[in-house]
């Protein structure tokens, strides 16, 4: 093992092995050989051999397990390796607040979650707990923010600049555990009050289902401390922290009370900030920042022309999100308009299209573009139920004058309103 610490090729290969015998179920023997790599682990160790086994087609359902046993093995060396932000950084500084105020609101679910099973409370009692767990829950959920930021902003960001990447498909696998575990212990906790006392509560399935919440919400944020982010402060610039900081603004917060805001909104905050750009940037492992085309779209002929900032203020007016894929499959533009329904971060620009989608998602997405490639489908609808919105998406072929591929159009609208019109409304009434 001391040959495996000398070079990189070494380190990754060494911890390759130790994560296939983690997929094996845990082999004490190759732990015991591995001990002197295990206790020099780093974060990259971590972020390259989930790469490599993501890479090599390990069934992320597989992966997921596997990966917990690594991290738990891991755990003490990686915390040495803790990377705080320098002074005046705000993009992995806010972050890390937000997982900090995420763990100290399920540092307080804990005791709500064991006074649930005291059945010799009184029922006054125990529906209060219920009230009180599903206010936390409901607090907890705010993550949904930090994860957005994280796979629209931070995701395409690392996928362009670090070859080994693919850690963030298991994260957002996880994400999306996070996302339906949220959702299970509500509707548990929803179903215990339906009844407007403790009495209906079954203690069973619902300490099931927050003990799996908490391990998932725990580990992203102990992945998000201990490996993402201190991989990631080593390639962005004070820069490109301020410009990625800037784009989570548009994702609101995760948590954060407002003196906590504060300190990363204020003049101070501000002034720091600008010291911290002065500063200099910090080396790139890999590539530029992914530029956007040169040159602009134009109209003329028998339908008239329009010029470039009515057709901007075009489809930010138009109620539909749009996206444009290109006949490579990378992300090349999207309408920004005001009232999104999926969010979207001009980091997507030049990402895969495969990388923008949850791993649920993705063969189905693949299959579609394929399609419309192949010259089977020029378009395919579905349609979901979102916070009691009705959402229709609805992907289109492009295809040129000859009939050439030229990508894919996505457009999403609600058209819960639209559903329900009925009758009619003339502009002469």
């Amino acid at each position: 093992m001391a040959e495996a610490m000398m070079n990189a090729a070494g380190r990754a290969a060494g911890f390759d092995t130790l994560l296939g015998a983690m997929l094996s179920g845990g082999d004490a023997d190759a732990v015991r050989d591995a001990k002197t790599l295990i206790d020099d682990a780093r974060p990259e160790d971590l972020v390259v051999a989930v790469d490599a086994a993501v890479a090599r087609g390990v069934p992320l359902d597989a992966l997921k397990p596997a990966v917990s046993r690594l991290v738990n093995l891991l755990a003490t060396p990686l915390k040495r390796h803790r990377r705080e932000p320098p002074p005046g950084e705000r993009l992995f500084s806010s972050l890390m607040a937000e997982n900090e105020a995420l763990l100290a609101a399920l540092d307080r679910g804990k005791t709500l979650a064991k006074a649930i099973n005291d059945a010799t409370a009184p029922i006054a009692t125990r529906t209060g707990t219920i009230v009180d767990l599903r206010d936390l829950i409901e607090e907890v959920g705010a993550i949904e923010t930090h994860y957005r930021k994280k796979e629209n902003v931070l995701f395409p960001w690392f996928e362009a600049r670090y070859p080994e990447f693919r850690c963030v498909r298991l994260m957002w696998e996880i994400h999306d555990d996070a996302r339906r575990g949220l959702k299970d212990v509500s509707r548990l906790l929803d179903a215990a009050l339906a009844g407007r006392d403790g009495a209906t509560l079954d203690p069973a399935p619902l300490n099931k289902a927050i003990g799996r919440l908490y391990f998932d919400l725990n580990a992203n944020a102990f992945r998000e401390d201990y490996a993402l982010f201190p991989v990631m402060m080593d390639l962005v610039s004070p820069a490109d922290d301020e410009r990625l900081f800037a784009e989570t603004l548009e994702y609101g917060w995760a948590l954060l009370d407002d003196d906590s805001i504060a300190r990363f909104h204020g003049a101070e905050a501000g002034a720091a900030a600008t010291a911290f750009v002065a500063a200099g940037p910090a080396p790139l492992r890999r590539t530029a920042d992914a530029g956007t085309d040169a040159g602009a779209l134009g109209f003329s002929g028998r339908t008239g022309s329009i010029p470039g900032e009515a057709l901007a203020a075009m489809f930010a007016a138009l109620p539909v999100d749009m996206t444009y894929v290109d006949a490579n499959d990378e992300v090349r533009w999207f309408s920004d308009s005001p009232h999104r329904i999926f969010p979207r971060s001009p980091a997507i620009i030049g990402r895969d299209v495969r990388n923008c989608h949850p791993g649920a998602s993705v063969g189905r997405v693949v299959a579609i573009v394929d399609a419309f490639r192949r010259g089977e489908k020029d378009r395919e609808a579905f349609w979901i139920t979102m916070k009691d919105r009705f959402i229709h998406i609805e992907y289109f072929a492009l295809r040129g004058p000859g009939g050439e591929y030229l990508g894919v159009l996505e457009a999403s609208q609600d058209l819960t309103e639209l559903r329900a019109l009925s009758g009619e409304r003339r502009l002469a009434d």
